[in-house]
């Protein structure tokens, strides 16, 4: 018995390695041809990764009686997958368009829709499948609602042919991006990682920022932006950078709770800043038709001032703690760091030329990233250790694969969510109803897509978290004259944000586990430590300069000075020191001003501009006064 189970837990572990294999050589594939149709693409990309998922699970499981469920699972997402695999071929597909779903069709729809939402609850938890239990709810008894959001209401077979058969729902935007751009990325991101540039972001932030007062907090902030460019997921970023970060901000007089919220701030941002920002930017692409290269550009300075009011506050925080900067002796050399990793940069390097210097796509950029890191790490290896780098190619394949699991269980989820919204007109509906709430008031509008946007990002993964959010929310800013991109990069950012903000701050949960402090004081310290970073989507919505494309260089240049101000007068206020302590009028007074410039206005601009400089030259001379003093009594008497 004993044998047939070590013989049976090598098969497992075989097939997974092959499976795994075959995934990052499959989507390599599809991004140079066009010999596989979109459909079938994306129902290979499912069932494969599900595939993985039940794989991973059986070979996790020691019981075999407790095994019995995922063996019957695997085989239920085998016997689906060969079945929409020969029913998704370009002439079947034409025919149900035609004449619609059959009996059986129906059958494997709806089996499909509770697999997705049990491998979602399984991989990522109860709230994405509660939500899409919820539309589908709505799709069937909306004749029964209050009218301000009742429809005709559909039956059955119709929401499953919608759901599960077109490229409206399961198959929809969502599973396209990850197919075409998100497992590229991830796979880029593992090679990044496994041929060592993760530790280098680690120690050239900690050396770039040791010197600074606060600074392990600082390395943080540095390092989970870079960190973030390599996958672009929030609580990914918190365990690989928060072991390293957390402990010295600890030693260094941090309390638990603002160690883990700085790690949960400075990693959430990860997803927001160029040039890899995420899966959901890539769905962004796809789901909005403008290109990767044009997201990243605009999403460049909101990016760089989230971190610049992070650092701010970081900074700040220390002063008034009274943290000094750390002792030379046990600093690292940025200089020695980087000359002898430099290298880890230029796969970034060629990412960005091929985006933004060659205007290649997403996808085909991604490839040529993926050989440089090849090159680059097949060199090193035979020249540093005279081998081939297998064993890093096959961790780099079962962990790609592993990870694509759950952003592409959410896409398919989320997917249920898009298919619903687009029969019902429920995004129509409810920027109606926003629009009319606000009485046309842009601001108001703004705030309660904020709200719902995170509201409805709580719990979710970032991917799904924008989905949702865009293909409820959106609408409402684009019935407000807002334009596509600047409302999809508000919405985008407000489900991200949903990782920082209580009651369900999955970020800040996650740094708490690592710093051992309480988890819900964590996730309002983070709230408070991210604040400054909730007025930027406001501020790229009222001076469009800051999203650069499409505006002149005089409104950039503009935008980001009132944006800086705004950002570094916000965070001294929360904080309670800039260079002094802040009493509470003096704090009181920074929110004001923050709060004039963020509004477009000729006088509110000028005066806010003007005060913010006054403020800062009366802080600069009683912080120059105060040391004076602190001079005048060191002297002996």
């Amino acid at each position: 018995m004993q044998k047939m189970q070590l013989k049976m837990s090598r098969m497992v572990t075989i097939t997974l390695f092959l499976l795994s294999v075959g995934i990052c050589l499959f989507h390599l594939f599809i991004t140079m041809s066009t010999s596989i149709s979109v459909m079938q693409s994306r129902v290979i990309h499912l069932f494969s990764l599900m595939l993985v998922w039940y794989l991973y699970k059986v070979q996790k499981e020691q019981s075999p009686k407790k095994n019995l469920l995922n063996w019957v699972l695997l085989l239920v997402v085998l016997v689906i997958g060969i079945y929409y695999l020969f029913q998704t071929t370009p002439d079947v597909i034409r025919e149900k368009g035609i004449w619609g779903i059959t009996k059986l069709d129906m059958v494997f729809g709806l089996l499909l829709i509770i697999l997705i939402l049990e491998t979602s609850r399984q991989a990522i938890g109860l709230a994405l499948p509660i939500i899409a239990l919820v539309f589908l709810a709505y799709a069937v008894f909306g004749p029964h609602l209050p009218n301000i959001i009742a429809h005709r209401g559909y039956d059955l077979e119709y929401i499953t042919s919608y759901v599960g058969w077109t490229i409206e729902g399961i198959y929809g935007t969502p599973i396209g991006a990850a197919v075409s751009f998100v497992v590229l990325y991830i796979i880029f991101g593992e090679l990044l990682d496994k041929f060592g540039a993760g530790k280098f972001f680690i120690d050239i932030a900690y050396a770039l920022t040791g010197k600074m007062r606060g600074g392990p907090a600082e390395a943080s902030v540095l390092s989970s932006a870079l960190m973030g460019s390599i996958n672009g997921s929030a609580v990914a970023n918190v365990v690989t950078t928060g072991t390293f970060t957390i402990p010295l901000m600890k030693k260094v007089g941090y309390s638990s709770e603002y160690a883990g919220a700085v790690e949960a701030v400075a990693s959430t941002g990860g997803q927001i800043l160029p040039p890899v920002m995420g899966a959901a930017a890539f769905v962004m692409a796809d789901m909005t038709g403008i290109a990767y290269s044009t997201i990243i550009i605009a999403a460049l300075i909101p990016g760089i001032l989230y971190y610049l009011s992070l650092g701010a506050a970081v900074y700040f925080e220390a002063g008034r703690l009274g943290i000094k900067p750390e002792d030379n002796s046990k600093l690292l050399n940025a200089k020695r760091i980087f000359k002898e990793g430099y290298f880890h940069l230029l796969p970034m390097v060629v990412l960005i030329i091929c985006l933004l210097g060659f205007g290649f796509s997403a996808s085909y950029s991604a490839l040529f990233a993926i050989g440089s890191i090849l090159l680059i790490g097949f060199v090193r290896t035979i020249k540093n250790e005279r081998r081939l780098p297998l064993k890093e190619l096959k961790t780099v394949c079962l962990h790609a694969a592993k990870s694509s699991v759950p952003v592409s269980i959410a896409c398919a989820s989320a997917g249920i969510v898009i298919g619903i919204v687009s029969m019902t007109g429920l995004g129509v509906r409810f920027a109606q109803i926003v629009f009319h709430l606000a009485n046309g008031n842009i601001f108001l509008m703004l705030v309660m897509t904020m709200v719902a946007c995170i509201i409805l990002g709580m719990g979710l993964p970032s991917t799904a978290a924008y989905v949702i959010a865009a293909t409820v929310a959106a609408p409402a800013l684009l019935q407000a004259d807002i334009g596509i991109l600047a409302s999809n990069l508000f919405v985008f950012y407000f489900a991200i944000i949903s990782f920082i903000t209580p009651p369900v701050a999955m970020a800040a949960y996650a740094a708490s586990g690592i710093s051992g402090s309480d988890s819900m004081k964590t996730g309002v310290k983070a709230f408070k430590l991210g604040i400054a970073g909730f007025i930027i989507p406001f501020l790229f919505v009222y001076y469009p300069g800051l999203l650069v494309v499409g505006t002149s260089f005089g409104q950039t240049l503009y935008a980001s000075i009132v944006a800086i101000l705004a950002v570094l007068l916000m965070a001294a206020s929360f904080e309670g020191w800039c260079g002094i302590y802040l009493k509470s009028y003096q704090r009181i007074g920074l929110f004001v001003i923050a709060g004039m410039l963020i509004f477009p206005n000729s006088i509110t601009d000028i005066l806010g501009i003007a005060l913010s400089v006054v403020a800062f030259i009366l802080i600069a001379v009683q912080t120059k006064r105060q040391h004076n003093q602190q001079d005048i009594d060191r002297i002996p008497k």
